[in-house]
């Protein structure tokens, strides 16, 4: 039965986010902006071919594959979420027989997901078509492609872990915009939304490298591109699965606590 609720939760925020057809084509324009912008941007600043081993076709190719699954992997809570904390109604939440973490985690992931089926497959047509010098390439295997599949939808279940902190955080601040934009901030330094991981120092990445952000986007990313291997790809992954447990786990314990708090100072 649970199950169930869970499934027609996610089917509800899937179904309402497929309806932003406007925001999706504009989203789509946006990305493709920003792509062409970042591509001459670095390949000026790599001047030469390859850096730590990141090629620029290489570059390419995961600056393109980061603005089609965008949606995937930035912060953002479900719709309602925000207002509920604030306005106090989070508390009707209380008589509903199910779990408010699971809720709140299925909502995000609904949500998270349509938009990514809005916006993708344009996105990655087109810049499969476009001049040699900003062509997207093809995965360097079918293996590599497989596990680069596998360790997006981690990533997705990872991002949205990391979503729920930024909920945590509007319990404390009141101000769903200010915890999204700390959240996100954070996330998208590390995850290379901002600068590819790999153009960062040797010893930088070395930290980077096992901290939970990158399985986001620059894991399957690269295990696309071939930057890294198939072996090094499957061991990152059960580091990456390792990583999903734990944040749960931490983001479930602090949103109860915040929960048990917000019900002493409501009565």
């Amino acid at each position: 039965v649970m199950g169930k609720s869970y499934f027609g939760i996610f089917k509800m925020e899937f179904k309402g986010e497929l309806q932003y057809r406007a925001k999706a084509i504009s989203g789509i324009a946006t990305q493709f902006f920003w792509g062409i912008l970042q591509i001459y941007l670095y390949t000026a600043f790599m001047q030469q071919d390859a850096v730590n081993g990141f090629t620029i076709s290489q570059m390419i190719s995961y600056i393109w594959l980061g603005q089609a699954f965008f949606a995937m992997r930035y912060i953002v809570m479900g719709k309602r979420i925000g207002k509920e904390i604030t306005n106090g109604n989070v508390c009707y939440k209380f008589i509903r027989p199910i779990d408010i973490y699971n809720q709140w985690y299925v909502e995000g992931v609904g949500q998270k997901l349509a938009s990514t089926l809005l916006r993708f497959a344009p996105i990655i047509i087109i810049a499969f078509l476009l001049p040699a010098n900003l062509r997207m390439h093809g995965p360097v295997s079918f293996v590599a492609f497989l596990l680069f599949i596998v360790s997006l939808i981690l990533g997705l279940f990872i991002s949205n872990a990391i979503s729920m902190f930024a909920v945590f955080l509007t319990f404390k601040t009141l101000s769903d915009k200010g915890s999204i934009g700390i959240v996100s901030s954070i996330s998208n330094l590390f995850a290379g939304l901002i600068i590819p991981l790999p153009l960062f120092p040797q010893g930088v990445q070395n930290v980077i490298n096992y901290l939970p952000f990158r399985f986001i986007s620059d894991l399957p990313f690269r295990i696309y591109i071939g930057n890294v291997g198939i072996t090094d790809g499957l061991i990152y992954i059960a580091i990456g699965l390792a990583w999903l447990v734990v944040l749960m786990l931490l983001g479930r314990a602090l949103i109860n606590s915040a929960l048990r708090k917000t019900v002493i100072q409501g009565g």
